[in-house]
């Protein structure tokens, strides 16, 4: 690999790990996120998963008041972040023991990228979820391990990820859509060669999250809620292919997705849209053309 290929290839690595895919394509109904939650009696499923786009803050301010309804319907809720790794999970617990509600000690202690997640965007979900004493737990892999993934394939996946990945059923279009899905996510940039490593990467990380939710209903929880990125909430290519394949039937899943006015979703990819007025952003497309 020359060095410019090699140099390119890091950078937009580095941009996978920073932000998740979430381009979508058909339209559908939706709802405004920025609305209060109407109280309800309805039982929610066990597995709830709240998608965002990491940059709007209206999101993260409806999710935040979506998990206090759950948490409150629901105290024995394990909340399970895209932004910390599983590995960190004993550092938080310990540090949520010795300074209970503060949310800076948690953070530290899971190593959150501030930078990267553009703290305290994600903040109202973290305040939530330590005020109410509901058990958090990361949901991603470090990243070093999603690096050698992308570059070792099957030899780099860990072992419980792996046995979850072949059970599932994975065919050629949903191959595709999540080729695609990361393709537009990069807009248009992203070299082919690089496109089945960055695919096994996103599979691995949804392995991770649908992993880490397993093991806290297996370990007591009632209701498991996952924080992520809009991509890895989605029924047909995400965490929910990897849910299903443990045993969690379809009816126990709800998949929420978090857009703007505007944007299309795919078809049967998520159970419900909410959606708030995007933020004034830069163009998203200008670091790859840099």
């Amino acid at each position: 690999m020359n060095t410019a290929f090699r140099g390119a290839t890091l950078a937009l690595l580095t941009m996978l790990l920073a932000a998740c895919a979430s381009t979508t394509t058909d339209a559908t109904d939706a709802t405004d996120a920025t609305a209060a939650a109407p109280a309800s009696s309805k039982v929610e499923p066990e597995f709830v998963l709240l998608g965002e786009l990491h940059d709007n803050p209206d999101h993260h301010r409806a999710r935040a008041e979506q998990l206090r309804r759950l948490i409150a319907q629901e105290p024995r809720t394990v909340v399970v972040f895209e932004q910390f790794s599983r590995s960190e999970d004993a550092a938080v617990a310990t540090a949520r023991k010795t300074t209970p509600g503060d949310v800076n000690a948690v953070i530290d202690a899971a190593k959150f990228d501030r930078k990267g997640w553009r703290w305290p965007l994600h903040q109202p979900l973290f305040d939530v979820a330590l005020q109410s004493g509901a058990e958090v737990r990361g949901g991603n892999i470090d990243r070093d391990q999603i690096r050698r993934i992308v570059r070792e394939g099957d030899a780099a996946w860990p072992a419980d990820l792996l046995v979850l990945r072949n059970r599932a059923t994975w065919n050629g279009t949903q191959q595709d859509t999540l080729s695609k899905d990361i393709q537009d996510g990069h807009c248009g940039a992203m070299p082919e060669a690089m496109l089945p490593g960055m695919v096994q990467a996103q599979r691995a990380r949804d392995a991770a999250m649908a992993q880490a939710m397993l093991a806290a209903r297996q370990s007591g929880a009632k209701r498991v809620v996952l924080i992520a990125g809009n991509g890895h909430v989605r029924r047909d290519v995400a965490v929910p292919v990897y849910l299903q394949a443990a045993g969690v039937p379809a009816s126990d899943i709800d998949a929420i997705a978090y857009l703007e006015p505007g944007s299309a979703t795919p078809a049967g990819g998520y159970d419900r849209v909410e959606r708030a007025p995007a933020p004034l952003r830069e163009d998203p497309c200008a670091p790859f053309r840099r």
